[in-house]
């Protein structure tokens, strides 16, 4: 199934629109990213007020499709999943099969990943700042907190380990959110289909040394990966580089890397001491928590950018992707939604989402009357007018005060 484009027309010298492919009760925008297990779009949607959200949707592979044991894989961990409720996490909707093919709604986050925020900055010659990197890394400690606390509806503990804490699933919204995504090969107790025994899942870069060997994880794990993170953003450059594969999984077992002063001199001690405590080849030498961590890099927070809010992420992110964001309004504009298809899909974790789950007000039918046009919630003029509806209030954050809502549900308990 594919996006299908509209030629542009040789005698009229203009682009035509795009006509916006429908799944289920999305309809497919701009393909936004690729990997060896799915393609995401942007995608639209209507609530029962024919009010239009903007979605992410995850299509599945063909060729993992067919594979019995790989969906089964995703429809345990999108149960798991569904059970977080968190500012930090971005929301799983359902995980469906229509028209043969899986796919994967999850809430979208307007922003840049982490990858692209250190790739933007290392082209100019930057890590990224001290205070930024700090406030990323907090923001995603929160979410791992919440995601290994977690227990299910019996209060039993599922001791979530997320196994793929990385700059790409990490992603900071225009108005500084951080959100923790991708959950995909997440590990918890109640997982039916389990991991082989000395099988590795996960980024070989950013696993923690008993990851690369096989070994089982603890939620202590993923703090490692997320000290691994918070080096590259610091320093443009990974702990942990090899020429081949089998090479970076023995230096990711031996942990030896070079300080992050010894290649960002600027970066106070504090902060550098965070990471290599969150380094640490063994587990006990680590930060034993989520909160933990957050805590230590709050208090870093607190003593070099004390006025530090959300907010201040948002701006430098706009000021950094400036262009980008006005190219992907107007993206938006270039879209068209058809006639809506009967076929919406089966959510294949509709029982651990429950009656009232967000996805069952969403239709691919869109308002009966007014344009079919793919766009924002209002039409843009410039990225200024942009900025200003969606932080209206003059930088400062939406609730109207310093993270107000930043101790919000750890996940259901």
């Amino acid at each position: 199934m594919r996006v299908r484009t509209l030629q542009r027309d040789p005698l009229i010298g203009s682009w035509r629109l795009h006509r916006a492919q429908q799944l289920g009760r999305y309809h497919l925008l701009d393909r936004i990213a690729f990997g060896g297990m799915a393609e995401i779009f942007r995608a639209k949607t209507f609530d029962a007020d024919g009010h239009a959200h903007l979605v992410a949707v995850k299509r599945i592979l063909s060729h993992l499709s067919v594979d019995d044991d790989f969906i089964q894989m995703l429809v345990d961990e999108a149960k798991i999943v569904s059970l977080l409720e968190h500012a930090n996490i971005a929301q799983v909707y359902e995980l469906a099969r229509a028209h043969d093919e899986y796919y994967i709604a999850m809430e979208y986050v307007d922003g840049k990943d982490v990858r692209s925020i250190i790739e933007k900055l290392r082209a100019g010659g930057r890590g990224v700042p001290a205070a930024h990197a700090a406030f990323i890394a907090a923001e995603t400690a929160r979410a791992l907190a919440a995601a290994h606390g977690v227990h299910d509806a019996g209060g039993r503990a599922l001791e979530l380990v997320h196994r793929d804490v990385s700059p790409s699933n990490v992603i900071c919204s225009y108005l500084g959110e951080v959100k923790l995504c991708d959950f995909g090969i997440a590990k918890a107790t109640v997982s039916r289909v389990k991991t082989k025994a000395g099988h590795i899942k996960g980024k070989v870069k950013y696993m923690s040394p008993e990851q690369a060997l096989g070994k089982r994880v603890d939620h202590r794990s993923d703090l490692f990966s997320l000290g691994s993170v918070l080096y590259e953003m610091l320093t443009r450059t990974p702990p942990f580089q090899a020429p081949s594969e089998m090479e970076l999984i023995l230096k990711v077992r031996e942990a030896k890397y070079s300080p992050v002063n010894s290649l960002e001199a600027n970066v106070p001690d504090s902060l550098g001491a965070i990471v290599d405590r969150a380094l640490a080849r063994s587990r006990e030498a680590r930060f034993q928590s989520g909160e933990e961590m957050e805590a230590a890099l709050r208090g870093f927070l607190l003593e070099h950018a004390p006025t530090y809010t959300r907010s201040t992420l948002g701006r430098f992110l706009r000021r950094l992707f400036e262009r980008e964001i006005e190219r992907e309004l107007r993206l938006l504009e270039e879209y068209v939604v058809g006639e809506p298809e009967g076929d919406v899909g089966v959510n294949l974790i509709a029982d651990a989402l429950g009656p009232g789950a967000p996805y069952t007000q969403f239709s691919p039918e869109p308002p009966a009357t007014g344009t079919r046009t793919v766009s924002t919630e209002a039409r843009f003029d410039s990225m200024d007018t942009w900025v200003r509806r969606v932080e209206g209030d003059g930088g400062r954050d939406r609730d109207g005060g310093r993270d107000r809502g930043r101790d919000r549900g750890r996940g259901r308990r």
